[in-house]
């Protein structure tokens, strides 16, 4: 491991030079050898107050954040009534769509875990340029920048975002830093419920931008213990055409149990088992290659 010299802490956004330690962890990188892809990992525990990385390059630049913005986009479609609460249903206007599973109706739960695009646009729609630009401004959310159309600009416009923003802005988001209501901040809470057991819980979303000049995979969020955060993490790669989905997943599991974020897997218990947007749309973890435009 390698130790930075402090001023580099001032690197991450929003962060005061003596606020947290920043760790380097080149020996990550075999995890996404092992899947042939480049890219970071960034991971932040509240106990110890430091930054864990691998390649501090990578871990600033901005890429495109996909569908990890359906967090912000339900916070503010929350706070402006694009969304009315966790009951609402969006109506599937019957045309065929890219996966099964958004061929429904959908609430603010199903639209998250299935990661239904053409909803999480309907509420940017409603939301509108001018509220969407303000909010931007006010959550700080990488460079704020909604240039491409209303229900585009996360998906093929010009919103960029890194990983290191990421941890920031769900730092923020749990930890109640946000000028966001605590019934908005539940209710997505309770949206991007990942993964439950015994020991832990984790809360995350993907982000798939499919597209050769852009192209990228997401995983963000954090790993809860006792009702507690004790880590949050972003990580990122640049796919390829073996690159399977589900390969993020792989990666980020290997990496918090290498950290001592996660226990052995054999010793868990799962109650809630992983929801999966490829999963859920009838398709084959062991086969499915990196093939979405979008998600």
């Amino acid at each position: 491991m390698k130790r930075f010299a402090p001023s580099l802490i001032t690197l991450f956004a929003g962060m005061p030079v003596q606020a947290a330690g920043w760790t380097a962890h080149p020996e990550w990188q075999r995890h996404f050898d092992d899947m042939g892809v480049r890219g970071t990992f960034v991971l932040f525990e509240p106990a110890t107050n430091r930054y864990s990385v691998l390649d501090e390059a990578r871990a600033r630049e901005r890429f495109i954040p996909a569908s990890t913005f359906k967090i912000p986009n339900a916070l503010i479609g929350l706070e402006v009534g694009s969304i009315k609460d966790e009951k609402e249903v969006f109506r599937w206007d019957g045309m065929p769509k890219t996966r099964k599973a958004w061929e429904r109706e959908q609430t603010l739960d199903s639209g998250m875990r299935d990661s239904v695009v053409w909803m999480f646009q309907e509420v940017a729609r409603r939301t509108g340029k001018t509220r969407m630009k303000d909010w931007l401004e006010r959550l700080d959310y990488g460079n704020k920048d909604i240039s491409g159309g209303i229900d585009y600009f996360w998906l093929q416009g010009a919103l960029r975002i890194s990983a290191v923003e990421q941890v920031d802005f769900l730092r923020k988001l749990e930890e109640g830093r946000l000028p966001i209501a605590q019934r908005s901040r539940q209710l997505v809470r309770d949206a991007i419920l990942f993964e439950s057991t015994r020991d832990y819980v984790i809360r995350a979303k993907t982000g798939t931008s499919g597209y050769t000049r852009d192209a990228v995979g997401w995983w963000v969020g954090w790993v809860e213990k006792k009702g507690r955060p004790v880590a949050y993490f972003a990580m990122n790669y640049t796919p390829n055409t073996k690159t399977a989905y589900e390969d993020r997943f792989a990666i980020s599991k290997a990496i918090l149990l290498e950290a001592g974020v996660l226990d052995d897997p054999g010793k868990g218990h799962a109650v809630k088992k992983l929801e999966i947007a490829s999963y859920s749309a009838g398709r084959k973890p062991s086969t499915e290659r990196y093939r979405s435009p979008v998600s």
